[in-house]
């Protein structure tokens, strides 16, 4: 049993270099120079007392969050056409507007006895304005139009809110794993840290811990030993 600790322990180091390997890989972040440069010194077990001294969770890289992203850009885009459509009927109508004085100009002048007025004109174009510039035809298109842009917010709202919930979860993914791994390479180099004010009296805490709990199992084993003895005694 022990045999096997002291082999784990001996590859900590390279199980350590893997895991950080794997998030860089995972996150994309792998050409960061702290992931690069502890990954290294992992491996070979160099400079360690350097890297002990750097806090990981100020070092670690902070992934681009990618979760969300084709929604958030469907989102956008379908924004810019619901913007844009937005002054479509006002462009349509002005538009029909300038077609029917147009033609009713030339209606007045060729039929100053028979004038109708302008609305029933725009209506009906007697022949001179064409059938898609009419009134009725031009209303139906804004109402068409003005039905596209409510239908198009309500899914750029829908595609933007999933899209931050995406992100949002994502994130919290990241900084989850990312204080995971800070905390397994914190763990693995605080005893490679120079000796300081903090390490020294940690050290020295846990080894008066230890020895307290050796004193704690040495009394017991004594105690355990004195009625054992006075039993023998006793039975003699």
């Amino acid at each position: 049993m022990a045999t096997k600790r002291r082999v784990s322990n001996s590859k900590k180091h390279i199980e350590l270099a893997d895991q950080v390997d794997f998030w860089a890989r995972k996150y994309q972040v792998s050409r960061d120079p702290y992931v690069n440069g502890l990954s290294t010194s992992l491996r070979e077990k160099k400079n360690l007392h350097i890297w002990a001294s750097m806090n990981p969770v100020e070092y670690l890289p902070q992934p681009e969050i990618t979760e969300g992203i084709a929604v958030a850009r469907w989102a956008r885009l379908l924004t810019l056409i619901r913007n844009v459509l937005v002054f479509a009927p006002v462009a349509l109508t002005w538009a029909a507007v300038g077609q029917a004085t147009s033609a009713f100009s030339r209606y007045v002048a060729e039929n100053g006895a028979d004038v109708v007025n302008f609305l029933d004109f725009w209506e009906n174009g007697y022949g001179y304005l064409g059938t898609e510039w009419q009134i009725s035809h031009v209303a139906f298109l804004d109402f068409v139009i003005i039905l596209i842009v409510i239908i198009l917010t309500l899914i750029a709202s829908v595609f933007g809110k999933r899209a931050t919930e995406q992100q949002a979860s994502f994130d919290q993914q990241i900084e989850r794993e990312r204080i995971g791994l800070a905390v397994e390479i914190n763990t693995f180099l605080f005893d490679k840290q120079k000796a300081t004010n903090v390490s020294m009296n940690a050290s020295l805490a846990g080894a008066i811990a230890k020895l307290l709990n050796a004193t704690d199992a040495l009394e017991d084993v004594a105690k355990n030993l004195a009625k054992t003895t006075k039993k023998v005694d006793r039975g003699a």
